[in-house]
């Protein structure tokens, strides 16, 4: 949960601006914290009076160090820390998207396929911290991510700096995550977390633990003595599962064998339900603004008066509709959709008025606030949208690009919306699309298809209430672009422009 900062909070951290907490933990609190560059870092400051522990402080030192050796996909990488700080602090990379938590009290248990989409990426996850001579040991719903492009394991290998300390109590970790030998206080070992990687998935699928709930003592009391309850769990997982679940640590698979098990195809790139995408695209337009420096209001607060009305209060807006376009999953597809218009001023005519152009101005005019859970699902938008990056040399056109198609190294197409209040070409050497007769742009004002010489991008603009609109499709390296997907999606976007520009 992002709250503001309390009254005693720090408001920086070694470079770091902090600008929201993010939570607190037995090791100290965690805050949102923006880099001198603008990049939003997640800000670990430990506890005061493990602060003033000289073996922790010597302990935590060499989980730091280890941890900055962490690589891969799945982590929270390790940016920056100071162990010799009054309070000693580490800085991660922060991943704007709910815990797996707070996935399923909110939203309920996970289907089948995001089910092994979460295993595979958890599975490499930990792949990649073994790899640094770590052990995650604490590994649960509440250090789990979840982002649009799949999840982020967080927090791993520095429960171990508390190991052996009086501050620890009897065992590290969290019942009902945590192995039978770490139950019994024992060594631990990579095993422990392929246990609680199965213990995941069954709350992930399940909504509980396989050892239930109750009190901290009855729940490892079932883990050392009794099966797991594996009731709910999909019949393709559940055999596996049982098998990390093995009491003996021997008997459990590798990590490396949990990862090929649970591999997923090129196919499962939208992986997440919707009510899961808008959990993130919520934390996503938060953060966004946080970025952009315009310190939006968390969720739940009261209307702010002040300096900071007029524009400012109309981007906050706007912020939530980003939401929408957040349930993307990685891959290396990109779809680029701008919102440019391929004709000129005499294209058409405004017949809206001086009014459209008033509701225009009220309406955020970001692309990438225009796109829904649908659309995203139905042109298999594979990326999160990322406003700019793409002009035609003028800096009132607004664009938003996302990745399209499967998530394969080789697929580079990509989908561009542009928006202007003026006329603007995408494309500059115009030639007729090769398969124009097929276009359909019924429901498009003044509409217009354009390719490029090459035939490798096509661009298919019209004329909205406010202003004006295209999409280009592009694929580099490809010859033979149609405009039948672009046109497609334009289609499908030019009642939101609309709407958006009515309801302004």
């Amino acid at each position: 949960m992002i709250e503001p900062l309390a009254g005693e909070d720090p408001r920086h951290v070694g470079p770091y601006e902090l600008v929201r907490r993010l939570g607190r933990g037995g090791m100290g609190e965690v805050f949102l914290g923006r880099s001198p560059g603008g990049r939003l870092v997640a800000v670990k400051v430990v506890a005061a009076e493990l602060a003033h522990d000289a073996d922790f402080r010597r302990r935590f030192a060499l989980e730091v160090a280890a941890a900055r050796k962490v690589g891969g996909f799945y982590t929270a990488q390790v940016v920056d820390a100071d162990t010799d700080a009054v309070r000693p602090w580490l800085v991660t990379a922060y991943i704007p998207g709910p815990s797996l938590h707070q996935v399923v009290r909110d939203a309920g248990p996970l289907p089948h396929r995001a089910l092994r989409v979460l295993g595979s990426g958890l599975a490499e996850g930990l792949a990649a911290i073994h790899a640094a001579d770590l052990v995650h040991r604490d590994l649960k719903p509440g250090n789990v991510i979840v982002a649009d492009d799949g999840p982020r394991v967080i927090d791993f290998g520095i429960a171990r700096a508390l190991d052996g300390g009086q501050h620890t109590g009897t065992v590290i970790g969290t019942p009902g995550f945590m192995s039978p030998e770490q139950a019994r206080g024992e060594p631990t070992g990579p095993a422990a977390d392929v246990f609680a990687l199965a213990c995941v998935l069954t709350f992930a699928a399940t909504g509980h633990s396989p050892y239930g709930q109750g009190r901290p003592d009855v729940i490892l009391y079932r883990t050392v003595h009794e099966p797991p309850d594996l009731q709910g769990v999909p019949d393709e997982l559940s055999a596996f599962i049982r098998i990390c679940l093995a009491p003996e640590p021997g008997r459990r698979p590798l990590v490396s064998d949990a990862l090929r098990h649970l591999a997923t195809s090129a196919e499962d790139t939208q992986w997440l339900p919707a009510g899961v995408a808008a959990m993130i695209g919520e934390r996503r337009a938060v953060t966004i603004a946080l970025r952009a420096r315009t310190d939006p209001e968390p969720p739940g607060s009261g209307p702010r008066s002040g300096p900071e009305s007029g524009p400012v209060r109309r981007r906050r807006r706007a912020v939530p509709l980003a939401a929408a376009a957040t349930l993307a999953v990685g891959g290396a597809a990109w779809a680029a959709v701008a919102l440019l218009h391929p004709f000129d001023t005499r294209s058409g005519s405004d017949t809206s008025g001086s009014s459209a152009t008033a509701k225009t101005a009220a309406w955020s005019g970001d692309p990438c606030d225009v796109t829904t859970y649908t659309l995203i699902q139905d042109h298999q938008l594979t990326s999160v949208g990322q406003a700019g990056g793409f002009t035609n040399g003028s800096d009132r056109v607004k664009t938003c690009t996302w990745k399209v198609g499967a998530a394969t190294v080789d697929n580079n197409r990509t989908m561009t919306l542009a928006y202007s209040t003026a006329p603007f070409h995408l494309i500059t050497d115009r030639k007729a699309p090769k398969e124009s007769a097929n276009l359909h742009l019924d429901g498009l004002t003044s509409a217009a298809a354009y390719a490029n010489q090459e035939e490798d991008r096509c661009e298919v603009g019209w004329r909205t209430p406010g202003g004006y609109a295209a999409v280009l499709e592009s694929d580099p390296g490809v010859i033979g672009a149609s405009c039948v997907l672009g046109a497609r999606f334009a289609q499908d976007l030019a009642p939101k422009l609309t709407d958006g520009a009515k309801s302004s």
